[in-house]
């Protein structure tokens, strides 16, 4: 049976991107902040943050080095990966983080939200199998259905 790696994920950088060369490359890392937000049986709201480490490299860093901005939001593409290190006090520790493959920048400015892509938004795809746009939620039915999707 074959294997797949792909993550898609869309929301908020919660640092500016830190970007340095290692071995003649950029690679530049950031946080990203991805809100859930449900209503409990009770009626009480509940809105949940997911932290994500995010690492893009080449021409994609320079790409976030040059437009993200913490605030911005994004979608990003990628393969999750685990990683063990030891913390300063010496636990053994797990990380999940993303590398990215694909990045598109979904508003207009550092932290200006905005409803729908712009079609000049930067953005930049290293494969031809890797999408430059989120899926589309038009699934043949009449607009405005009642879809649990999120985009």
């Amino acid at each position: 049976m074959a294997s797949y790696n792909k993550i898609f994920l869309i929301g908020n950088l919660g640092r500016d991107p830190e970007v340095r060369e290692f071995q003649g490359r950029k690679v530049a890392n950031f946080s990203l902040a991805v809100n859930e937000r449900y209503t409990k049986s009770d009626g009480t709201p509940v809105e949940r943050t997911e932290w994500f480490r995010i690492s893009f490299w080449g021409k994609t860093a320079e790409i976030a080095e040059n437009y993200l901005r913490k605030g911005s939001q994004v979608m990003v593409e990628g393969r999750l990966s685990t990683r063990e290190y030891v913390d300063k006090d010496g636990n053994n520790r797990i990380a999940l983080e993303v590398s990215g493959q694909g990045l598109q920048l979904l508003s207009g400015q550092a932290g200006q939200d905005t409803s729908s892509m712009s079609s000049g938004s930067p953005s930049y795809n290293p494969g031809p199998e890797t999408p430059s746009t989120p899926p589309s939620n038009n699934h043949g039915s009449e607009a405005g259905s009642d879809d649990d999707l999120p985009f």
